[in-house]
This record gives structure tokens, sequence and C-alpha cells, in this order.
């Protein structure tokens, strides 16, 4: 199935917008699980199976896996694996590097490894880029206006337009294979309408919400402007501050999974 196709198929499916981030905190692990490798894949299987029929994509943060070395990403692999179909899996590497390195980025995570999609740096170009989109079941979500406070030092710099602005133009230029999309903070409200009405045809990856203090209604509105976009909630659902693990879980989950209804 093209990526396009699967990527609105997993939307479609779930009724919702949600995806939920995997980034387990080896600190913040309920009770009854120990600190270690172990007790991050035993975390994470249990989020999967608690959440799985409610949300369409699950973004893992590798830097929480690669913390633990070969052993980390023997755990990734396997949950990963895991995953049942008809569930987007995005690989939050951040990668972005000269082109025969990409070539080999690209492999180790679309090909070695099950994921759909991965996110990128767009700051090498075009040619960094490239090697995640030749196969047209493969994506990637490209950074542009990120949730983080200080990303606005190179994003929104410029004389006469500013760079995001450039990389949302490169990346349409590049979309051919309608497998690529952006990553668009939701704590940067007017950014993600501005974008949204120039660029309507791509896909939206939208971060921020939750702990980070993102806009639900904005970040909302984006997405079912064109049904195109995933609205990322990791903390929220991983670390509910009430309730017991993993029925606490799964009731954030629903949570947001309502809130973010298609």
């Amino acid at each position: 199935m093209k990526y396009d196709d699967y990527f609105n198929h997993c939307i479609q499916t779930k009724g919702s917008f949600l995806c939920t981030g995997i980034d387990p905190d080896p600190e913040r692990l309920p009770a009854g699980f120990s600190r270690d490798v172990q007790g991050v894949y035993k975390f994470v299987r249990e989020v999967i199976q608690a959440t799985a029929d409610l949300t369409p994509a699950y973004k893992f943060n590798l830097a929480f896996f690669e913390l633990w070395g070969w052993r980390g990403i023997q755990v990734l692999e396997r949950l990963v694996s895991e995953v049942p179909d008809d569930i987007l899996l995005i690989a939050d590497a951040k990668r972005g590097d000269i082109g025969n390195s990409s070539k080999f980025y690209a492999k180790a995570l679309l090909e070695t490894m099950p994921f759909h999609s991965v996110t990128l740096n767009p700051y090498l170009g075009s040619d960094s880029i490239l090697p995640f989109i030749e196969d047209e079941s493969k994506g990637a979500f490209v950074l542009c206006v990120t949730s983080n406070l200080s990303g606005r030092e190179i994003q929104e710099h410029g004389d006469e337009a500013p760079l995001y602005l450039k990389t949302a133009e490169i990346v349409r230029n590049m979309n051919q294979k309608k497998n690529l999309g952006l990553v668009m903070g939701a704590t940067k409200p007017e950014q993600l309408i501005d974008i949204r009405k120039k660029f309507p045809e791509l896909p939206f990856l939208i971060p921020g919400v939750g702990k980070q203090g993102g806009g639900v209604d904005t970040a909302l509105a984006v997405c079912r402007e064109n049904g195109l976009g995933l609205i990322n909630v990791s903390r929220s659902i991983l670390y509910p501050s009430e309730g017991t693990f993993p029925e606490n879980v799964r009731t954030a989950a629903q949570h947001y999974h309502q809130l973010f209804k298609k």
C-alpha cells in the first residue's frame, strides 16, 4: 500500500487524529517495573496493549531506547514487531545527514526495522531527505516549526521570509510520491494556521499538546480541515497523575482519542 493511503487508512480505522508518543523514561516507570531496559520493555508492551485500539499511530522516540545501547535497540525492534496492523509506526529519530549516510539511516529504520515513517532534520538539504522517500510505501515528517521555544532562533530567521517557510516549500516540491509531511508544533498556533493555508496538501505531525502546553483547538482545526494530521501526546498518556497502571493509561488515551475525534 502506498504511504499516503496507509496514513489515511490508519486515521479512518481509528476515527481519531491521535498519535501516542512512546517516550519511556526509566525514572517515571510505575511501581513494580525495574528501572532498566527490561522494565522499559514490559512497560511499553503494556502501554501498547492498553491503547492499540485507540491510536492510529505510535511515535517511538529513539533517544529513550538508544540510552540502553544495543539492548535498547533490541527491545525497540521487538516492541515495534509486536504492534498490531493498522497503526502507523513513526521513528522519531530526527535524522539528517549527507546523502550516502542518509541512505543507510533510511535502510536501518525503514527496512531493517519495520517503521513506516521517520522524522528528519532538513538542515543538510534535499539530498539528506531523498533516501527516506524513494520507497512510496514509506514516508517522513520534516522538522518545520518545532514545539520548543528556542527553535525560533533558527526557524524564524530570514530577511524576506522565515526559514521554516522555505523548508515547507522544499518539502512540497519534493512530495511527488505523497509521502512527505511536516512537523508543526502546537505551541506555535499562528505558524500552524499559516502553513496549513499555504500547504494544504502536506500531512502534519503535531507535537506539543499536553505537558508542553500547546493549544488543542488550533491543532484539531488544521487536522479536520483536510484530514491530514496527527496530534502527538506522550507524557500525558504514559504518565497520568491519577489512577493505577495500566488502566490510567487507557483512560488517558480514551480521553485524547475522543478529544481528537475525526
